[in-house]
């Protein structure tokens, strides 16, 4: 839809990610004991983190090929464009627009998210006790 002066409205993505946060088991952390280990660990609170995508910080995405890229028929199986299809050269895609801004965000949203994921997990590692040799008998004894 346009606005009244006739211009576009402008187009955005927000993320919001909610992730639990375990603390140290500092003395401040609430703790919950597991009845199944007997082991003290510390509460979670939830860490809430915002980003915001538009055309300020994202360029919009390049639909076909880059233009020292030359089409090549595609591999069975990769569904990416190509350039090219079984009877020859595909006509060049519209570049710019709405939809390539939207897909520049998502990309933008996606590359963000595996980066905030990926340090999440590893401060999970960092913070986690290590595994002994005893630990992974007695775990294997509980299976069987």
């Amino acid at each position: 839809a346009a606005s009244a002066d006739g211009n576009a409205p402008p187009f955005f993505l927000r993320v919001q990610y909610e992730v639990p946060d375990l603390t140290d088991g500092s003395d401040s952390a609430d703790q919950m004991i597991d009845d199944d280990n007997k082991q003290t660990q510390s509460q979670a609170t939830i860490i809430t983190t915002k980003q915001s995508f538009d055309a300020s910080n994202c360029p919009a995405a390049t639909i076909g090929l880059p233009p020292s890229v030359e089409p090549v028929k595609p591999d069975p199986g990769d569904y990416s464009y190509s350039g090219m299809h079984d009877h020859g050269p595909l006509p060049l895609p519209k570049e710019g627009g709405q939809f390539a801004q939207i897909i520049g965000f998502v990309n933008a949203a996606k590359k963000a998210s595996d980066k905030y994921l990926t340090e999440v997990i590893e401060k999970e590692k960092a913070l986690a006790p290590p595994v002994t040799a005893e630990a992974n008998q007695q775990h294997k004894r509980k299976r069987k």
